[in-house]
């Protein structure tokens, strides 16, 4: 594992997020399980990213103060429809999904959430929390944040080490990008010349452990 210092050390941390701490020891792998795995903190305080399951614990939507939720998914109802404000986009994640009314649609929605006064919290959620759910998040960050798609994404890879948006979206975000700064500032060349730096850092990492 990659070391992240705490800036304000755990006191701080454990002021933000009592409920990701625990008095116990956990160092065998059957007792990391018992965890409860939080969704992905994309923009502090803000915007997060998830799993269906994660977005269906009653719990984890209380910690985190979410009010707004991105249902990606195609075949999962709502969890909490009477306590929550959803939009639900019932997104396949195949090679035929059109995501081109999905992105704009995504993107103004987190948007008018995280702008209102005062503002709201959005979990945004596929199955996994890794392919649809990662086209959505990255469509608001080009185009709210102004980033390209390359940067984007890697400022998202470092907060969800498991996002993995398939060949036919990323294809639609690189046309997205053209569409909102009228030319392309990202190849799919980038994109996997990136993803190659990461698994050439993985390796490393698997050769020091080793």
């Amino acid at each position: 594992m990659d070391p992240v210092i705490l800036l304000g050390g755990f006191s701080a941390f454990r002021t933000l997020y009592p409920f990701l701490c625990t008095p116990r020891m956990v160092l065998l792998e059957t007792e990391r399980h018992t965890l409860t795995i939080y969704p992905s903190e994309i923009l502090e305080g803000a915007l997060y990213q998830g799993s269906v399951a994660q977005a269906s614990d009653y719990h984890i939507i209380k910690n985190l103060h979410i009010t707004h939720v991105v249902n990606a998914t195609a075949n999962y109802p709502n969890a909490f429809p009477n306590m929550l404000c959803y939009l639900s986009l019932h997104l396949s994640d195949d090679s035929q999904q059109d995501l081109v009314e999905a992105l704009p649609l995504a993107s103004r929605f987190i948007n008018m959430v995280l702008s209102a006064e005062p503002a709201g919290r959005v979990l945004v959620h596929c199955s996994l929390g890794r392919s649809r759910s990662s086209a959505l998040t990255l469509a608001f960050l080009m185009e709210h944040r102004h980033w390209s798609l390359l940067h984007a994404l890697r400022w998202l890879k470092e907060r969800r080490a498991c996002t993995a948006p398939n060949i036919n979206f990323l294809c639609q975000l690189l046309s997205y990008e053209e569409q909102l700064f009228g030319s392309r500032l990202t190849s799919l060349e980038d994109i996997q010349r990136e993803r190659e730096r990461e698994r050439k850092r993985e390796r490393e990492r698997d050769n020091l452990l080793w």
